[in-house]
């Protein structure tokens, strides 16, 4: 909450929402008695009656539903930084878990930075706990990038292993939060990361806004990341478990130690046992995952662009969607810093390397298809223990975590009978801080849902709209009563563009095409788009289906692409078929669309529009809108699905391998489901559907043919052809359902 002159540009609307603020808080202040210049860098004014210390509040403070800057920020990053004298203290603590992952005879511990306000320390108030669990935070192993392949030891593994009850360590002693405080190294927090020299703790400050409030933050990056013990798993129930130890110790139910050995026991004495866990990618994974779990005070989670089924992240429809179905291996690997001997990671544990290996052979096993080893990594499986709500937030532009996965938490979610908002903006894979959501700064729409469900006010938050949609039109957001029971309607496609009754698709010349056209330029020099890609590719190596659609006509849910098809290669398996909407004019005529560019990794340029000052001494929090660039197309959104797995359905459950074999040139019903969106047709434009084989944008191949080059031994997967019969095709296109 800060007056009109805070804002320094930016629409109407919020500047007149917060000219209203400052004519409540002027009452506010006159009512207290309390003056702009007392609260000098605290950015709020603070209620008749409020106590406060060296100026500012001993507890949390809350007006319109949020809670106000109580807190005089202190920077952990600091050279000379120390807690003495800070309103903020920090320091770590290692949470025993159950297992002993690295087979050294004791229960693993995990690292987790605490950031805490001293008078929740002190006794003054219990504080609630914002949780991050991103294992990148502790410290990736850089070293060797994504390629696990160099550190694996090709020897048998045995999972069970893993599961081995560690020996638990018996407490000699005692310590408090103000004791632990006293004696913290900052070196603890600010160390720096071998090979890359990084620094640690690399999430320490993202959550700098909703610490100065009140709030304690906790980072941890989990087991066998880099300051914790045993092994880094990636989907294992038992990374997950780790996490939900931490839970269990903001909660009083778990014991956690000053440090790996000395056994002195410390608690979390300044929590309310009250947890949100909140995190983007595989920090947005883990608060879903812990969530199915039913643990104790965790009341929330807000996931930003997060996983809820691996199978589903490197698979789709029986289709891998990489070179190999192997994942969890590379992720493992980057995030093990644990699982080195030496100082300078260069001599890994020979277990852990035996496990990289044996994970990544029981993935590529499966060559697409859902068995068991995904089944363990799918956590929309179960939904029966989640008893906490949910605020999921994903890109409509995310092209690397895709939308199919808050989709699934949702669906979850709602199966459980508990809350749950999700927002659809336009951005690709990233949080949303800064963006002005229906009206409020996204950063005041988490504070208020923090506040609500960690401190118990009473603001409303639970009654926003259940889905807010960023148009791709004007950027404003729109809202919806209901998500995942759509309503669907169909149209003729053009049959001036496609007029064969039969589409015929050869694979061999994707490569090719692939490789002229990512190393080409338009005339400006720019590399060319992703979007405009599978619009050119050659007419062999695709089929196209046009629709004329009536003027800003929205989709809003799943498209279903049905399609009869058949193959003369019926004896192979991962023959990836790919389903692109496409938003198009003409192949000339540009317009404006949200574009993600690869040298943004998978987001959209932004500019600011504005500035608020956020409060507690810190920097004023820009105010930041996305900018929409030149297109001829916009892809809206895809799905890829086997030849070899025909009728199938939406989930990775449904895609187990057939039994039956199929014949070849026999035609078989499909039903490629594309990824959950929202989207609108402006007038003059029309969808475009491609179908076509593999994707070079998600497949890795190997050097030689990806420059064209074909021989005997490249991979059958990417030569293979199929046939549509078009008069059994349909799309549907999803629309709001509305009830009569």
């Amino acid at each position: 909450m800060v007056p009109e002159e805070a804002v320094k540009s930016g629409d109407e609307d919020f500047m007149e929402r917060r000219k209203e603020m400052k004519n409540q808080m002027t009452s506010l202040l006159l009512s207290a008695g309390i003056t702009l210049s007392l609260l000098t860098g605290c950015g709020a004014a603070l209620p008749q009656g409020a106590s406060l210390l060296g100026g500012l509040a001993q507890k949390p403070v809350f007006e319109k539903g949020m809670a106000l800057p109580i807190l005089e920020y202190t920077n952990l990053r600091d050279e000379d930084y120390t807690n003495e004298g800070s309103d903020i203290l920090r320091y770590c603590v290692y949470i025993e878990t159950d297992h002993d992952t690295d087979s050294d005879g004791r229960a693993d511990l995990v690292e987790a930075l605490v950031q805490v306000p001293r008078a929740a320390a002190e006794g003054s108030f219990k504080a609630a706990t914002i949780y991050d669990p991103t294992p990148y935070g502790a410290g990736t192993v850089e070293r060797a990038g994504m390629d696990s392949t160099s550190l694996m030891n090709p020897v048998p593994f045995d999972y069970d292993k893993l599961y081995e009850p560690g020996e638990k360590r018996i407490p000699k002693g005692n310590m408090t939060t103000l004791e632990a405080a006293r004696e913290a190294d900052p070196e603890s927090w600010n160390y720096t990361v071998p090979y890359s020299e990084a620094q640690g703790y690399t999430y320490a400050q993202v959550y700098d806004y909703y610490l100065v409030r009140g709030f304690a933050v906790v980072e941890a990056g989990g087991i066998g990341t880099y300051g914790s013990e045993g092994f880094e798993l990636c989907g294992f129930d038992l990374e997950r478990d780790a996490h939900k130890c931490i839970v269990e110790w903001l909660t009083g139910d778990r014991t956690a130690y000053t440090d790996p050995y000395n056994d002195i026991a410390i608690e979390a004495d300044w929590s309310n046992g009250n947890v949100a866990m909140t995190g983007c990618s595989y920090g947005g994974t883990l608060p879903f995952e812990v969530a199915v779990t039913g643990v104790k005070g965790l009341k929330t989670i807000i996931p930003f662009a997060g996983i809820a089924s691996w199978y589903d992240y490197t698979n789709s429809q029986g289709a891998p969607l990489y070179l190999s179905a192997s994942y969890a291996n590379h992720l493992a690997s980057y995030n093990s810093g644990a699982a080195f001997l030496d100082d300078d990671w260069t001599v890994m544990d020979d277990d852990y390397a035996s496990f990289l290996w044996q994970i990544a052979q029981d993935q590529d096993a499966t060559n697409g298809d859902y068995a068991k080893i995904w089944a363990d990594r799918d956590y929309s499986l179960d939904s029966s223990k989640i008893n906490c709500s949910a605020l999921i937030v994903h890109g409509l532009n995310d092209f690397n975590v895709t939308t199919k996965q808050s989709d699934l938490m949702a669906r979850a979610f709602s199966r459980a009978g508990q809350p749950f908002k999700l927002v659809l903006h336009q951005n690709g894979h990233s949080f949303l801080n800064g963006i002005v959501v229906n009206g409020e700064l996204w950063q005041e729409i988490m504070n208020k849902w923090l506040s609500h469900y960690l401190y118990d006010v009473d603001n409303g938050i639970e009654n926003m709209p259940t889905v807010s949609v960023q148009s791709n039109v004007d950027g404003s957001f729109r809202t919806y009563d209901t998500w995942g029971d759509f309503a669907y309607e169909t149209f003729e496609y053009d049959k001036s563009v496609n007029p064969e009754d039969v589409s015929h698709i050869d694979t061999t010349a994707i490569a090719s095409s692939y490789s002229k056209y990512s190393g080409s330029a338009d005339d400006f020099g720019r590399p060319l788009l992703r979007d405009d890609f599978y619009l050119s590719l050659p007419e062999s190596a695709k089929a196209t289906y046009a629709f004329e659609l009536p003027d800003n006509y929205t989709i809003y849910g799943v498209p279903e692409v049905h399609l009869r098809m058949s193959t003369r290669d019926a004896g192979g398996d991962g023959m990836v078929v790919s389903a692109l909407l496409m938003d198009t004019i003409d192949e000339e005529t540009s317009f404006k669309a949200y574009l993600t560019k690869e040298e943004l990794y998978d987001t959209l340029p932004v500019k600011t529009i504005g500035a608020v000052e956020t409060g507690g001494g810190l920097s004023w929090t820009k105010v930041k809108e996305f900018v929409k660039s030149n297109a001829t197309a916009k892809l809206i959104t895809y799905g890829h699905s086997d030849l070899a797995n025909y009728g199938g359905g939406y989930e990775g459950k449904d895609y187990t391998k057939h039994e039956e074999k199929m014949k070849p040139g026999e035609y078989y019903d499909y039903t490629i489901y594309l990824q959950p969106t929202s989207y609108t047709f402006e007038p003059g434009h029309k969808a475009v559907l491609v179908i076509t084989g593999w994707d070079p944008y998600r497949a890795v191949l190997d050097e030689d043919y990806m420059n064209g080059v074909v021989t005997d031994s490249v991979d059958s997967r990417y030569t293979y052809s199929f046939n549509i019969d078009n008069s059994a095709f349909e799309l549907r296109f999803p629309v709001e359902k509305k009830e009569h």
